[in-house]
């Protein structure tokens, strides 16, 4: 498989654990992050994932391993096991965060 396949393919699966770990955390009440992307972290299985945090306006990174293993400890807690991988770095956005849609063709014609 090509590397760039295999990259398309990561992403998607990616995006849709992440997507479903954020809904799991929505439903403990706590408010949640809004997940902007995931990028190639230069090591093998490993990416970092953009968050932001529209509360605060603050833009996280972290660094995860692609892979983590869990155990169900009781029937909704789960404990993560250790791995070498794992950092965060935040900061605040000192401009608002603005959602551009692309141009249309119509829009280019003017």
């Amino acid at each position: 498989m090509a590397s760039s396949m295999k990259i398309k393919i990561l992403g998607i699966i990616l995006v849709a654990v992440s997507s479903f770990a954020f809904s799991q955390a929505a439903d403990s009440g706590k408010p949640k992050m809004k997940f902007l992307g995931a990028y190639d972290a230069g090591q093998p299985n490993v990416s970092i994932i953009k968050l932001l945090d529209p509360t605060d306006d603050v833009l996280c990174y972290v660094l995860v391993p692609d892979i983590a293993t869990r155990k169900q400890v009781d029937k909704d807690k789960w404990t993560y096991d250790a791995n070498n991988v794992g950092s965060i770095s935040c900061l605040k956005v000192m401009v608002p965060v603005i959602a551009v849609s692309p141009k249309t063709q119509a829009d280019q014609k003017k």
